[in-house]
């Protein structure tokens, strides 16, 4: 699906998809759409000195999160993150 309006684009340390997502694949790249009313997408980003930041967003149902292949560890998001937190906000599920 094509998504219209603001985007950001990341290189990542780590991504943690919250929720119910469907993958899909393309020569260069991977999918992701969220199935639930509002799906959390965690993206940590490392800086030049090896800090840690968490970046939340918040996407609603069908709206494709993109992963390049490339090996640049890149992902294109359809939206504008919700709010930032210093380090590795990931979690374990348990």
């Amino acid at each position: 699906m094509l998504a219209q309006g603001a985007h950001t684009v990341l290189r990542f340390f780590k991504i943690q998809f919250l929720g119910n997502w469907i993958r899909s694949s393309l020569l260069s790249a991977f999918g992701y759409a969220g199935t639930e009313p509002l799906n959390t997408l965690l993206v940590v980003v490392e800086d030049a000195n090896a800090n840690l930041t968490t970046y939340w967003f918040e996407l609603k149902p069908n709206i494709e999160v993109w992963i390049s292949e490339a090996g640049h560890n890149e992902v294109h998001i359809p939206a504008i993150c919700v709010k930032s937190q210093p380090g590795d906000q990931t979690r374990c599920h348990g």
